[in-house]
């Protein structure tokens, strides 16, 4: 393209716009001097120019007056149809347009509807269209034309959407993950009891209840536990495990501390153990422990134990 053609090309260009409010004030000013068919000619010269859909809405409203002020009313409506397809917010100026004339038009704009598809990720946040609620996403239905507020979630910014006659605007929202929140102490503290066999040297085999309180994460644990078996006694522990290592069995190894009653004796031990769930607060478990005691004429000072049963967790964390 030589330097010339650049130019003219550049000021056709630029000279569009001008071309294109030239001829709606054209058509608006034979409007107001009730000359129909110069209105329309400059509608029509208009429109071939027309890029903007803003601008070819303002022209089809012109249009629609010229064939309502000739009571050709089922052009009007063609016309205002058109005008809203391209702008579905596109109004008349009732200080200027006659009020049966508005009134045709907002009854036209009250008939048409397009469809709203919602898709949210991830699905079921609540949604509301115009502060009324709609249900849970996704959500898909026909909706009045224009421009609506869509809210998603309560905390996420509205959205803007807008909707044409007889098409489908899709809508997709993909929400911000929420925050993990930290487990505070308190809420990490699972109160268990434990019903269990234990067998093993005297003084601790034999059948035997344990009530205790856990601390468990997802890696580590702590477990202070009350035992009454053949003699009273309590076991402190700090351990790992592995969740769902194999399918949903739990394995666990941890470091022992014991105090044994009658009289009493501290000792210490290894114990390694695996956890079944039964349901969302009881699991079967079942444990081996290498323990150590100081020595006495009841039992010897270092010896396994074997140790199996039910373990009852109220707050529904068995298994864990």
């Amino acid at each position: 393209m030589s330097t010339p053609q650049v130019v003219m090309s550049l000021l056709l260009a630029a000279a569009g716009p001008f071309a294109e409010n030239r001829d709606l004030e054209a058509a608006l000013q034979s409007l107001s001097e009730a000359d129909f068919e110069a209105a329309l000619v400059h509608v029509e010269a208009g429109l071939r120019q027309a890029r903007d859909e803003a601008h070819v809405a303002q022209l089809r409203l012109v249009q629609g007056e010229v064939y309502a002020a000739l009571r050709q009313y089922a052009q009007m409506e063609t016309a205002f149809a058109r005008a809203l397809e391209a702008n579905p917010d596109a109004r008349l100026d009732p200080e200027r347009v006659q009020p049966t004339v508005v009134a045709l038009f907002e009854s036209l704009r009250g008939r048409l509807q397009g469809t709203l598809s919602i898709d949210v990720d991830p699905s079921g946040a609540e949604l509301w269209l115009d502060g009324r609620g709609l249900g849970q996403a996704p959500w898909q239905g026909p909706v009045p034309i224009g421009t609506h507020t869509l809210e998603v979630g309560p905390s996420l910014t509205p959205i803007q959407v807008k909707v044409r006659p007889g098409q489908t605007e899709q809508v997709r929202v993909v929400l911000p993950a929420a925050p993990t929140a930290q487990p505070s102490f308190f809420s990490a503290l699972a109160f268990s009891a434990q019903l269990r066999a234990a067998f093993g040297l005297s003084p601790t085999s034999g059948a035997g209840l344990e009530a205790g309180a856990r601390l468990s994460g997802t890696y580590v644990f702590g477990e202070l536990n009350a035992t009454a078996g053949s003699r009273f006694g309590a076991a402190l522990r700090l351990g790992a495990q592995v969740p769902r290592l194999m399918g949903p069995v739990t394995l666990s190894l941890s470091l022992d501390g014991y105090a044994v009653g009658g009289p009493v004796l501290f000792g210490g031990g290894l114990s390694a153990g695996a956890s079944l769930p039964l349901s969302t607060k009881l699991d079967v478990f079942a444990e081996l422990s290498g323990r150590w005691l100081p020595s006495s004429t009841d039992h010897q000072s270092t010896h396994l134990l074997g140790v199996t049963g039910l373990r009852f967790t109220p707050s529904g964390q068995a298994g864990r």
